[in-house]
C-alpha cells in the first residue's frame, strides 16, 4: 500500500472486482450506497477476508483501482449520486443521531466549531459546521471529513459508464448482472424515521436519546426548513450543476 497514488486528496476510492472474467469498478462516495458497494465487492471477491480484518483494509489491499489502466480495463465503471439535500440530512441522521461510524466527523466538528458535536442541532450542522468547511469556496477543503465533501469533487477525471441515482442502485446491479451478489439489495442505514416537528433546532444529544428509546430518527421534513434547503443548495451548487438533471421529478 506504499507508493504514489493517482488519487487527489478529495477523490473517493474506486474499488474493482472481477466477476466472470469481467471487471467492475465502483466509486465509493460516503452516504451514496457505499456500505452496499463494499459488501457487494466482498461477496464477489475471490479473496476471503480474515475474521479480524476490517472491511476497509480488505478492500484497499485487494480491490483498490490504483491507476487509470486498472479502470480502463473495465466496461462497467460506476458512480452513484444523491440529491445533496437528502445526503446532508442522511449524514446528520446517521452520524449525529444514530452515531454510527462518527469518530472522524465528530472530531472534525469539534475542531471547526470549538464545541462538542454530540450537542449539535441540524441547523448548527448545516449553517455552522458545513458552511465553515466550504469557507466560501465551491468545494470542501481536503482536511475536513469526507462525509460532507461534494460528490463532484470525489469523482476521478474520467468517463463513467454509469452515473445513476442511489435509488437506482438495485436496478443497475440487476442490469449489469451482478445483483445476485447482493440479494438483499441496498442497505439503508437511516431506515426508521418519524415526524418530529421542530427537530432542526433540537440538540443531537436529545435526538440520540430518543432514537435509543424508539429506534427512529426525525424524518427529512422534520429536519429541513426552507432556509436550510436553500443553504444546502447554495453550498452544494457544483453537485446540482453536475447532476441536477438526475434529481428532477420524472427523471429516469
Amino acid at each position: 500500500m506504499t507508493g504514489h497514488s493517482f488519487y487527489l486528496p478529495t477523490e473517493a476510492p474506486h474499488f474493482q472486482v472481477k466477476i466472470d472474467d469481467e471487471w467492475f469498478v465502483f466509486c465509493t462516495i460516503h452516504k451514496n450506497a457505499s456500505s452496499s458497494i463494499r459488501r457487494l465487492i466482498e461477496n464477489a471477491s475471490k479473496v476471503k477476508r480474515d475474521d479480524e480484518e476490517s472491511i476497509f483494509h480488505f478492500l484497499f489491499v485487494n480491490h483498490l483501482a490504483r491507476s487509470v489502466g486498472d479502470i480502463n480495463k473495465s466496461r462497467n465503471v460506476m458512480a452513484f449520486v444523491r440529491d445533496p439535500v437528502e445526503r446532508v440530512v442522511s449524514c446528520y441522521q446517521n452520524k449525529f443521531i444514530q452515531r454510527q461510524g462518527n469518530r472522524t466527523i465528530f472530531k472534525d466538528y469539534g475542531d471547526v466549531m470549538g464545541k462538542g458535536a454530540e450537542f449539535a442541532t441540524f441547523e448548527q450542522f448545516v449553517e455552522g459546521y458545513i458552511d465553515r468547511c466550504f469557507n466560501g469556496k465551491s468545494t470542501v477543503n481536503k482536511k475536513h471529513d469526507r462525509h460532507i465533501y461534494t460528490q463532484h469533487q470525489q469523482l476521478l477525471p474520467l468517463n463513467y459508464d454509469i452515473v445513476a441515482r442511489v435509488e437506482q442502485f438495485d436496478s443497475v446491479l440487476k442490469s449489469v448482472g451482478v445483483s445476485h451478489y447482493l440479494p438483499q439489495g441496498r442497505e439503508n442505514s437511516t431506515s426508521g424515521k418519524e415526524s418530529f416537528p421542530g427537530a432542526a433546532s433540537i440538540s443531537a444529544d436529545i435526538l440520540h436519546q430518543r432514537y435509543l428509546s424508539t429506534g427512529r430518527t426525525p424524518d427529512r421534513d422534520s429536519l429541513l426548513t426552507p432556509r436550510l434547503v436553500d443553504k444546502i443548495k447554495d453550498l452544494y451548487h457544483d453537485d446540482f450543476l453536475s447532476f441536477g438533471h438526475l434529481f428532477e421529478v420524472g427523471a429516469p
